[in-house]
């Protein structure tokens, strides 16, 4: 495949953070890229020097960004939607927030149209329409049209919805409409999936796999990025390391990569104790050292240093139980629980045991976070028994974690004043090895959070959640902002542990590795699997077949016990004519489209004329939606 563009002599610090040294980066036409690596170590500054927001240092050799290509274009799709900097657009229109010209000459022409309406000279007729021949050029009409398509396909269907008024998840939905309509040569996404259910990341996947677009994408959802990419980029210690292959192909190679850096430090460090002992040999052999064998020895341990530099770092998570010694945690005989006169959860029949390991799942508003809440004991069921050891504590990793004074450092949120950290297990530890153990770097510690990344600040938050004990541990979207290597140790974790976790998440890899228990919430009730997301992901997808079939079926049924299903004698008369009838309107739909395509916005009053030609095509696309249905329904009686 071409070249699309190369970066070479990368270099970047922001203050003593190094960033970049020396990197460089090929990317080829069709390449799906994974983007991985730690949080705060360069994969959103990565997307700003590509999309020139960011500028290199100055090196010799001097920084290169080659697109080989005039037409070379990039968008980025940003983890949160600016929407209060673009409240003069809605739903519809919001795809104009990325494509700043095209935003201009939209309000410019609606502008215009306005003044038409009383002043439609040929001037203004001339500028309305080399405005509507610009934003053609610009492929916005294009755009447009794709963006909306998308909306429908992740069913966010009320237009009219204030932007102010939308959910996180439904700005999710509609980032994700704008980055699959774009017609840039290279996508960059910023954790996509972030705040999304289930269904729709599926959706997105699916979308992402059927594009021709080459793209790079940031995300923590690894069965997202084992299906979708064909490439894995991941910044280690400055540097760019590019591998052809899928996720789990790099997993392995990462394994069999640390099996020999393990194996080569075991060599070093045997050859050290050795090189060593000689080195502390009394005065006399020291008189006769080798000057070569001396340095050959300092040179060792340079050597051992970079290796065990180069080994993968390991968060260190521990959680503490407090000791409590109850089997039964928690249960729920036929509980219900409403807000007012509206039912969000009955029939709940529920019992949690010590080592269970719950992954809680359902569609967003579903009353996952209620139900937590009823078993912190914060809401009451309405109806029905709750039981629960009053001695046991229960605490929550909320994804509306508390606010961080993002002036004080690091140091000073987890110390509180002090120097070292009272653990649950009754030991102190000083506040900086407390912070190395989530990875931040001695540098980092003194230093204010203001400068932490997103994930990084979600790594401070454990080190301040994981300072409790509790009975039962409560996750909620856990793996939000974090990189892919914190996740996989907070999973060894909690695989680890061996008391009870209930798990919010729609980190799907996330949950079959940790969870042997599925909760479904659906229809204001709960099903209980064994199992984790897989096994419930093939009761929705064999349910999903049956409720598609479910008409079908239900027709076959009445036409075989129910004569009055064949065809009456009207029917058969409109059976022979229905076929010539779409034929017709499908004519005439197709004209209606040309039309449109053609007409000439030079006319008087040419905007309310096209408004009215789109409002009968779409009253005749209706007509045609409605034969084709009443042709499936009369086929079905058919006896051809």
């Amino acid at each position: 495949m071409a070249i699309l563009f190369q970066i070479q002599n990368l270099n970047l610090a922001f203050g003593e953070k190094l960033i970049f040294k020396d990197a460089k980066l090929s990317v080829h036409k069709g390449d799906r890229i994974g983007l991985i690596g730690l949080n705060g170590h360069g994969k959103s500054t990565l997307f700003k020097i590509i999309m020139g927001e960011v500028s290199p240092d100055v090196s010799n050799p001097p920084f290169i960004f080659d697109t080989n290509n005039d037409e070379f274009s990039v968008l980025c799709i940003p983890q949160e939607l600016d929407i209060q900097g673009h409240l003069d657009l809605d739903i519809t229109h919001f795809y104009l927030s990325l494509y700043p010209k095209l935003k201009s000459l939209h309000l410019e022409l609606k502008a215009l149209e306005d003044e038409m309406i009383n002043n439609a000279t040929e001037e203004v007729l001339n500028k309305q329409q080399h405005l509507l021949d610009q934003i053609d050029h610009l492929k916005g009409w294009q755009i447009q049209q794709n963006y909306l398509s998308y909306l429908k396909t992740f069913d966010l269907t009320d237009l009219n919805k204030s932007l102010a008024n939308l959910s996180g998840g439904e700005q999710r939905k509609m980032a994700l409409a704008m980055g699959l309509s774009a017609p840039s040569s290279l996508i960059l996404w910023d954790e996509p999936t972030n705040h999304l259910d289930t269904k729709t990341i599926e959706l997105f996947e699916e979308e992402l796999k059927k594009s021709q677009k080459t793209y790079m994408i940031i995300s923590h959802d690894r069965y997202l990025l084992n299906e979708t990419t064909n490439k894995i980029l991941h910044i280690e210690r400055g540097s760019l390391e590019s591998f052809d292959g899928s996720y789990l192909d790099y997993l392995e190679y990462q394994e069999e990569k640390e099996k020999e850096l393990a194996k080569n430090l075991d060599k070093l460090e045997n050859k050290h104790r050795r090189e060593l002992g000689w080195m502390r040999q009394g005065i006399k052999a020291r008189g006769t050292r080798s000057k070569k064998r001396v340095e050959g020895f300092k040179n060792l341990q340079q050597d051992i240093r970079k290796l065990k530099e180069n080994s993968k770092k390991r968060l260190n998570l521990t959680l503490e139980h407090s000791g409590n010694k109850s089997k039964l945690l928690l249960e729920i005989n036929d509980g219900a629980f409403s807000f007012g006169d509206k039912p969000l959860l009955k029939d709940l029949n529920l019992s949690l045991y010590k080592g269970n390991k719950v992954a809680l799942l359902g569609p967003n508003g579903a009353g996952k976070s209620t139900l937590i809440k009823i078993i912190e004991g914060k809401y009451q069921l309405n109806s029905g028994k709750f039981h629960q050891p009053k001695e046991i504590k229960t605490v929550v990793f909320d994804q509306k974690r508390e606010t961080l004074d993002l002036s004080k450092t690091l140091f000073e949120i987890i110390g509180d004043g002090k120097d070292h950290v009272h653990l649950p297990s009754g030991k102190l530890e000083h506040v900086n090895s407390y912070l190395q153990k989530f990875l931040f770097t001695k540098d980092q510690i003194n230093r204010p959070c203001e400068g932490l990344s997103g994930g990084e600040k979600n790594r401070l938050q454990l080190a301040l959640f994981m300072q409790q004990s509790a009975d039962l541990w409560v996750f909620d979207e856990p793996t939000n902002d974090l990189d892919i290597e914190s996740i996989e140790m907070l999973e060894q974790t909690l695989i680890e542990y061996s008391q009870p976790v209930i798990i919010i998440s729609h980190d799907r890899s996330f949950l079959d590795k940790v969870c042997q228990v599925s909760w479904l919430i659906e229809d204001n009730s709960i099903t209980v699997f064994n199992g984790g997301y897989t096994q419930v992901a093939d009761y929705l997808f064999e349910k999903e077949m049956i409720e598609s079939l479910e008409p079908k079926v239900s027709a076959e049924v009445t036409q075989t016990s129910e004569p009055q299903s064949r065809m009456n004698y009207n029917e058969k008369k409109r059976w022979k004519l229905i076929e010539d009838e779409i034929a017709n309107q499908e004519e005439l739909v197709e004209q209606m489209k040309e039309e449109m395509s053609a007409f000439d916005f030079t006319q008087d009053n040419s905007h309310q004329l096209f408004q009215d030609m789109e409002s009968k095509f779409n009253s005749e696309s209706s007509k045609l939606d409605n034969l084709y249905a009443e042709w499936e329904e009369l086929s079905e009686k058919s006896p051809d």
